[in-house]
């Protein structure tokens, strides 16, 4: 395969590489692959007999991104998403590589159940996927999983996401034996206590529309505690959809101490805030809920800043039926991948808080480095996980007619400013628009 014309955006991490001077740009360049491997990069590169060749002028070239953060559900929930769809709608996003987690049903906790998992990666995906075990049995932070097992089957991560784990003695088993592995444990940081009953933002929204809410201490009374273990342990934790100001500066504090603390941050957190519900659309309810303008606009800063290691979906599928439920009564969570990198490259590219090279970073090497995978390039001999995008490209988002089985998305409908054209995993061609307008 040969794409031509291209311009290739090299990720530059956020923060530290605007204090030393990096630069960002792009570079025109034609990419020849074979065999599953970018095999040259250069001008004006010829086909040879049989190459397929994408005519891709001006399109930006990309590193397949990473969703540290994506929930497949099937197993028992194949109604909401499969392997085979969620992965799909990854590759229609330009995710090459997504890390599922745990809370599935029944729960990814035994090395039983993670097997039939990789099987059924093996069988349907069309992406990679790396799944992440429950860091206890059936999420209930009672018992600890058998870690050193799933590990050695193949769980990338331990998480218990969806249910926050309590139990801090437990918590610091998991990350004394994370530190053994090499593993990272990724927190769901919420305190129960005081989220119980809450359906979105504690604010005057919430009291406009007689909602009970979900104070912002609840996320950062959590992070708290949980960076006081990583201290007293060492072991990596990494905090889910961090959501606040507080959360934010707990997180900066952490590093600058240099503990072994990592975080990421969801499109719909920097996109939106909780005066975009202004009626009882379940489609803007999710968990941690839409934050007030400051918290916003805190999220930003972070991801200037560097505060932030990736940008991730956590794609949340759930039924229309289940959706279609009184607000206080539907689930949490909404999808993602089809429009993550739409939404960002608008949010933080168009309005000049973060360079291309920047956005790219936070989702390719950025999760790659938190889960210590290799850091995703495009150069001869790096694997061919390549996402092509036009920058210019205005598209309206139709949930329904996307490749998820779920279209619980707050954006549905939206004119969106970019598009994913072209999806590239291992070499084949897994995702391509169809409007002839997008790829010659």
């Amino acid at each position: 395969m040969l794409l031509k014309g291209g311009l290739i955006v090299s990720p530059v991490a956020p923060g530290i590489s605007r204090q030393n001077g990096k630069k960002s740009g792009l570079k025109r360049a034609d990419v020849r692959i074979t065999g599953g491997i970018i095999s040259e990069i250069g001008d004006d590169l010829k086909a040879r007999d049989g190459d397929e060749v994408l005519d891709i002028q001006d399109r930006w070239i990309s590193p397949g991104f990473i969703d540290i953060h994506t929930h497949l559900r099937d197993l028992n929930q194949q109604g909401k998403e499969t392997i085979a769809s969620g992965t799909r709608a990854a590759a229609q996003g330009g995710y090459t590589t997504v890390v599922s987690m745990a809370n599935t049903d029944p729960t990814t906790d035994s090395p039983n159940i993670l097997t039939i998992v990789l099987d059924k990666i093996a069988r349907e995906a069309v992406v990679r996927v790396l799944p992440v075990a429950a860091v206890t049995l059936g999420l209930k932070g009672e018992q600890l999983s058998e870690m050193v097992r799933l590990a050695e089957l193949g769980a990338v991560a331990f998480s218990d996401d969806g249910m926050p784990l309590t139990n801090l003695g437990l918590l610091r088993q998991a990350l004394q034996y994370g530190k053994l592995l090499d593993k990272v444990i990724i927190s769901h940081p919420e305190d129960h206590s005081l989220t119980r009953g809450g359906c979105i933002h504690e604010s005057h929204v919430s009291a406009r529309l007689g909602l009970p809410g979900i104070p912002a201490v609840s996320e950062s009374a959590c992070i708290a505690r949980e960076i006081e273990l990583a201290r007293a342990t060492g072991g990596r934790i990494h905090f889910a959809h961090v959501s606040t100001v507080q959360s934010v500066e707990l997180i900066k504090g952490a590093k600058a101490d240099g503990l072994p603390v990592t975080a990421e941050v969801s499109p719909h957190h920097i996109a939106l805030c909780d005066e975009d519900i202004t009626g009882f659309d379940t489609r803007f309810k999710m968990n941690p809920p839409l934050r007030g303008k400051k918290d916003q606009e805190a999220l930003v800063a972070a991801l200037k800043e560097g505060v932030f290691d990736a940008i991730a979906t956590d794609h949340a599928p759930h039924t229309a039926a289940e959706k279609s439920m009184p607000f206080a009564q539907a689930p949490f969570g909404i999808i993602g991948l089809e429009t993550a990198f739409s939404v960002t490259y608008e949010r933080l590219v168009l309005s000049n808080q973060l360079t291309i090279n920047e956005l790219i970073y936070l989702l390719t090497v950025g999760p790659a480095k938190v889960l210590k995978l290799p850091d995703p390039e495009l150069k001869p001999g790096a694997r061919a996980d390549i996402a092509v995008i036009a920058p210019h490209q205005e598209w309206t988002y139709l949930a329904g007619k996307g490749s998820s089985r779920s279209s619980n998305s707050p954006f549905d409908g939206a004119t969106l400013k970019s598009k994913v054209v072209v999806t590239i995993f291992d070499g084949t061609i897994v995702h391509k628009e169809h409007a002839s307008a997008a790829v010659g």
